[in-house]
């Protein structure tokens, strides 16, 4: 019988390599009852012909995770007990896995400088979760109310605390306006190794400076200005007005002022108001700086 599940196996085998000539499959077969399947570990338990489930781990692993005395989000920190605990608690199919798989996640924390009553709070909080996912089946309807999610990006200080209380604080005021809107808040560092080093190695590139903005052309005989954003660049765009003045073009706004008013532009004193990377905040900041 296991004899021939196993060549049918490999007749399944070469079937599907017949499918692709680039796409090639190779099977993984378990070793000592065992098979790895993203980060869980099947065990085959022989006496009781059942399988048991825990973490697996790589042999490539360091256990280094988010230092404590970093500079990041206190949140994030918080958050990462949590993952660990909440992973530890649905993978193990045993309680002696289980606890196996929390001391070691305790020493490995205690290594990475987590204080032991704060890696202690954050279990009782992983293990609050999981009964919840488990026993809860209103979850669904709870979350229907909330017909959106708003993610808010802050610049992180190296205030940890102040950072989680001012993302707080922003929440508060944006339900009260929108109370049907789920608001999220997420971090993001400014001064990193990368920004810092990768300047010095590859040089500042001159040509960014023409791209990706907002840019603003002023009148020379009033108070009014003209709000673009370049296709290309700035310079090219600044031609692009000068053809459509010298054609006498209907389509620009600022041919239209022109002939209207008799006033004239200065288009090498062009200003930059904004730069911005991607297209759609661009059109939006372009938006409001022209109302």
């Amino acid at each position: 019988m296991h004899f021939y599940e196993a060549s049918k196996h490999k007749r399944f085998l070469r079937t599907i390599n017949r499918w692709h000539p680039y796409i090639n499959f190779t099977p993984e077969h378990e070793i000592d009852d065992k098979l790895a399947f993203l980060d869980v570990l099947v065990i085959h338990d022989n006496k009781t012909d059942k399988y048991i489930s825990t973490v697996y781990r790589k042999l490539t692993n360091t256990s280094l995770h988010l230092l404590y005395d970093s500079i990041q989000c206190r949140k994030y920190k918080l958050g990462l007990i949590r993952t660990l605990v909440i992973r530890i608690l649905r993978i193990c199919s045993t309680s002696t896995h289980k606890d196996n798989e929390l001391t070691l996640m305790k020493e490995t924390l205690k290594k990475n400088r987590y204080p032991q009553h704060l890696i202690r709070r954050r279990i009782w909080d992983g293990e609050s979760i999981v009964n919840k996912m488990l026993n809860n089946t209103n979850n669904k309807q709870q979350n229907s109310a909330i017909s959106n999610n708003v993610f808010l990006t802050l610049t992180l200080t190296s205030y940890e605390l102040e950072s989680d209380v001012l993302a707080q604080r922003i929440r508060k005021i944006c339900r009260r306006y929108l109370p049907l809107v789920n608001f999220k808040t997420a971090f993001r560092k400014t001064f990193t190794v990368k920004n810092i080093f990768l300047p010095i190695q590859k040089g500042v590139d001159e040509t960014k400076k023409d791209k990706k903005l907002v840019y603003k052309i002023s009148c020379m005989n009033c108070n009014k200005c003209y709000i673009g954003e370049p296709r290309s660049d700035k310079s090219t765009r600044m031609k692009e007005h000068q053809k459509y003045i010298n054609k006498m073009s209907d389509s620009s706004n600022i041919v239209k002022h022109i002939t209207e008013y008799k006033h004239s532009f200065n288009f090498n004193e062009a200003e930059t108001v904004s730069y911005e990377s991607n297209w759609k905040r661009r059109i939006i900041k372009e938006s409001l700086y022209t109302h």
